[in-house]
């Protein structure tokens, strides 16, 4: 299983523009929420749905565009959130209630590699009351799960732009062509929990040994 933590060294800065250092991102090949609070796996959405306010489980995710269906690379073939014709904005993530986010992670393809597994240029702005308190670049591959820990925001804005020149314009009326899925909120497992089992199970087999 491929994990990649953006604590200490890792793929994704913090840009020095009000980031806060207490919010992190990973990816991974699987979701990394442990105790979920909230998850749309966008399946009942139809073809041309707005995508404006669109809410499921107590998560919205909007963008002024309506919803366009298709196979997305890395993706399960079910449907996910995609905005027909890309959309000229960075797509907002919140909760209904308005209440922050602990952690959360989503399944991420893009339209600029429609035909196949490809890199994604990610730009994502983390908010708090209105306010700017993160911004990551990130370059990951299409199916990757995306993730921010950290908690005390409110908001996530998230765009796939086309190549590394583009994003890092950091222009949301560039065009933007992310496809989401499985986006969940909940809690994530400390990175050094995850180790204590393999780490005991280790010692087992040296003391049989």
């Amino acid at each position: 299983m491929k994990n990649q933590w953006s604590i200490g060294l890792l793929t994704a800065a913090a840009l020095s523009c009000g980031a806060s250092a207490s919010i992190s991102t990973y990816t991974s090949d699987i979701s990394q929420i442990g105790s979920e609070t909230n998850y749309a796996d966008f399946n009942e959405l139809v073809v041309e749905q707005s995508l404006l306010g669109y809410q499921e489980d107590g998560l919205q995710v909007s963008s002024h565009r309506d919803y366009f269906s298709w196979d997305a690379p890395g993706l399960d073939g079910s449907e996910m959130y995609y905005a027909n014709t890309g959309a000229l904005e960075l797509i907002e993530i919140s909760k209904v209630d308005g209440s922050d986010f602990n952690d959360m992670d989503m399944q991420l393809s893009s339209g600029w590699s429609p035909n196949g597994p490809g890199t994604m240029y990610l730009w994502m702005q983390v908010y708090s009351d209105g306010g700017l308190v993160a911004e990551f670049n990130l370059d990951v591959l299409t199916g990757d799960y995306v993730g921010l820990t950290g908690g005390g925001y409110d908001t996530v804005m998230i765009g796939s732009y086309v190549n590394a020149e583009i994003r890092d314009l950091h222009d949301a009326g560039q065009w933007n062509a992310i496809a989401i899925d499985n986006l969940r909120a909940g809690t994530v497992p400390a990175p050094g929990t995850l180790l204590i089992p393999a780490l005991a199970a280790a010692g087992l087999r040296r003391r049989r040994a």
